[in-house]
């Protein structure tokens, strides 16, 4: 059945105009002819679409990584977009701004905290100071042979990269509640507890022969390292998370991340210091790849941690739901590969690389989790202090 373009009155095929408003009937088939083409063409490229691709190793990682989360689909993120504020200029002023967040009198409104990606970028500029610092350090050093110089080496090649990543947990928090004195305190505090804790969790334990008299771990040995190690340091992670009843995702990954880095940049320090004449090159390779070690190996157990504890009082139970252990074991696996140190393709190198782009997918999904409940108590939330949530 055809209608009058002009009219809209119903058309028939005897006759050669249109009975209400004389309009001619050729004219309206032509119209009306050229509509059934564009629609057949419509069609037909519809049916010549290509069918859509399978989803790429990220979304289906980060789909079943996010559904742990109690969230759902993957996780897009654009790296380009949180790291565009690195390479602009910044004055002092705005780095003052974020060092004194998370005070009784800066802690923003529920209503006023973002629930968007940040865009940090202090931490570029604290790695870049630190390692200028150390560069010239060793310098002292060993060019112009002064070894009071050594004690300065150690510290800045331990601390470094650890308080780097620090700063960048710190500027992620969108809460902005928790201030920088507290993260350093659980810094220094909290790394020296957990190795404290460890060294006593390691009396409980038993290696192989083989390590024992050859020096070469066995697969239980590094898993048993791996568990003592993140066992000891998530100890310190529930003492903070309760003595400050933490509820939100992104606190929880921020307190994980002082401990972690606490932990690493204390035992970075030990392990330059018993290297002796390899004391630069052991720096140098400790600081390049822990960004991939100790730091986001407890910032996935604490956020995991305070993502099941969510506005609950925490209970030792909470640590044997399945959404708590499948990211904890992902931790303590991420640490014994990391200690088995197999080659990948013939190299150490690739080795590292594949388990630190692994440990910060599944931290940007527990962000990527925070970010979600940011939203909901935005959109639920009173007006008052986000600090009110934990304190």
């Amino acid at each position: 059945m055809n209608f009058c373009v002009n009219c809209g009155a119903k058309l028939t095929t005897q006759s050669n105009f249109c009975p209400k408003c004389g309009r001619p009937i050729k004219q309206i088939k032509g119209i009306s002819n050229s509509f059934s083409e564009i629609r057949m063409e419509q069609e037909e490229t519809v049916s010549n679409q290509k069918i859509p691709k399978p989803s790429s190793l990220w979304e289906s990682a980060t789909t079943v990584l996010n559904h742990y989360t109690g969230e759902s689909g993957p996780v897009n993120i654009n790296l380009k977009n949180l790291f565009s504020e690195v390479f602009k200029r910044h004055s002092q002023n705005e780095a003052e701004e974020i060092f004194i967040a998370g005070t009784a009198t800066t802690t923003p409104q529920v209503s006023k905290i973002s629930s968007e990606w940040g865009r940090p970028w202090l931490f570029s500029r604290i790695l870049i100071f630190f390692g200028l610092i150390f560069m010239l350090l060793v310098y002292i050093a060993t060019d112009m042979g002064n070894e009071y110089a050594i004690p300065g080496v150690i510290m800045t090649g331990a601390f470094t990269v650890p308080l780097s990543a620090l700063v960048f947990f710190f500027e992620m928090n969108s809460y902005r509640n928790i201030s920088f004195y507290e993260v350093l305190k659980v810094f220094f505090l909290g790394g020296a507890l957990s190795i404290f804790i460890t060294v006593f969790l390691y009396q409980f334990v038993s290696f192989s022969a083989q390590n024992q008299a050859y020096g070469v771990m066995t697969w239980s040995d590094t898993i048993s390292i791996g568990l003592v190690e993140e066992l000891g340091k998530l100890f310190i992670v529930i003492y903070f998370v309760r003595r400050k009843k933490y509820q939100y995702i992104l606190n929880g990954i921020l307190i994980g991340a002082a401990v972690g880095s606490g932990f690493a940049a204390f035992e970075t320090a030990g392990y330059i210091y018993a290297s002796g004449n390899q004391l630069l090159n052991v720096a140098l390779v400790r600081a390049a790849i822990a960004i991939g070690g100790h730091v986001v190996w407890t910032t996935i157990s604490a956020g995991a941690l305070v993502m099941v504890k969510k506005s609950q009082k925490f209970s030792y139970r909470q640590l044997l739901t399945p959404n708590f252990l499948v990211f904890f074991g992902l931790a303590v696996i991420l640490h014994a590969v990391w200690d088995k140190g197999i080659n990948l393709m013939g190299s150490l190198i690739i080795t590292f690389i594949t388990l630190i782009t692994i440990a910060w997918i599944i931290v940007f999904v527990l962000i990527n989790a925070g970010l979600k409940q940011a939203s909901r108590i935005k959109r639920s939330g009173p007006s008052a202090n986000s600090s009110q949530y934990y304190n």
